[in-house]
């Protein structure tokens, strides 16, 4: 992924450095000294996608700049700047570019400008042809619609028009393009969601949906986060009423001020403040939103089994539900804090 986002970040710099020079009708001025990412910082017009470009790398991981700086060869779509101002237009909670200066937005950003990228070939307009599939550095496919112009069709509704073809980099090609191009796998996270709306229309999550509510942590849960939830399924709540007692028979039992701030404990206790997928699980300790108390990461086997203050284990299944503020992992226990 490291070097798909340096492909990325060089390309577009190209694209930068085209769109500030005159345009002859065959599409493009020749910049061959320079590289994608050169191309790219010379070119006003591309300054948005500069700055996305140096965002993403940021204290990540990423490095689509030293990759788009490097031998190529690529061919990169790069959208102008007002390109930009009209994807986040269209984003609730993204005004600019510094919105995404989070774990999860340098994420989304990333993949975004993977998905402009094509590495390995350095693909001119006279080589494209009318419903060409093209597979990106994200891993999606592009599509080429050269009905009256040319315009590159991605996982949405409206393609992008190539405004300036055939862009020539020391290290690839660039076509300048009118839209950033958004992949399935985004669309999908824009259209998650919030974990608790998952929880809400997940049959066997519903005791948990009632706890939630009856606690007062739906807005705390539907927050931005990211979250972390282990979610216990209905059995599991069963379970822990009966070793309640004949005092608890069902929620409702949870009908003074004490109890329902214990009710709220509990679910805190299976929050973490942070998102923690099934690949990141490591034996470890770690801090819940109920402050003071950690759960504990076990290595079971092949896989891990979470661990709560009484020394009981809940088993994970079904991991990685993701959402749009968060992900959860269902489990088949309640988890106890001290």
């Amino acid at each position: 992924m490291n070097s798909n986002v340096k492909y990325l970040v060089a390309l577009f710099s190209l694209f930068l450095v085209v769109t500030s020079c005159d345009s002859d009708d065959d599409g493009g001025s020749m910049n061959t000294d320079k590289n994608i990412v050169e191309v790219a910082q010379d070119t006003p017009e591309l300054s948005n996608l500069v700055s996305a470009l140096v965002l993403a790398d940021t204290d990540t991981d990423s490095n689509l700049i030293g990759t788009l700086s490097g031998n190529g060869p690529f061919t990169v779509f790069a959208p102008t700047n007002q390109a930009f101002v009209d994807l986040l237009n269209q984003l609730d909670g993204f005004n600019s570019l510094s919105d995404f200066d989070t774990e999860a937005g340098k994420a989304m950003l990333t993949t975004i400008l993977q998905y402009h990228v094509v590495a390995g070939a350095a693909v001119n307009s006279t080589a494209l042809s009318d419903n060409q599939e093209i597979t990106t550095v994200q891993g999606e496919t592009l599509t080429v619609d050269l009905t009256d112009g040319v315009y590159i069709e991605d996982a949405t509704e409206i393609a992008a028009m190539v405004t300036t073809a055939d862009v020539d980099a020391s290290n690839g090609v660039i076509h300048i393009i009118d839209k950033i191009l958004l992949p399935q796998e985004i669309i999908d996270m824009l259209n998650a969601q919030t974990l608790v709306e998952i929880v809400s229309e997940t049959d066997d999550l519903s005791i948990l949906k009632d706890a939630v509510i009856k606690t007062d942590l739906v807005d705390t849960l539907n927050s931005e986060g990211p979250f972390t939830v282990f979610a216990p399924t209905n059995t599991a709540f069963v379970a822990l009423l009966d070793a309640l007692g004949d005092d608890y028979n069902s929620l409702d039992d949870f009908d003074t001020e004490e109890e329902i701030t214990l009710l709220k404990n509990i679910l805190l206790y299976h929050v973490i403040p942070a998102e923690v997928y099934a690949a990141d699980l490591s034996e470890s300790t770690v801090a819940t939103a109920y402050e003071g108390n950690n759960i504990s990461i076990v290595s079971s086997g092949d896989s891990f089994v979470i661990q709560d203050a009484i020394g009981e284990n809940a088993n994970i299944l079904s991991a990685d539900v993701m959402g749009s503020n968060g992900v959860a992992h269902v489990i088949d226990r309640v988890l106890l804090p001290n």
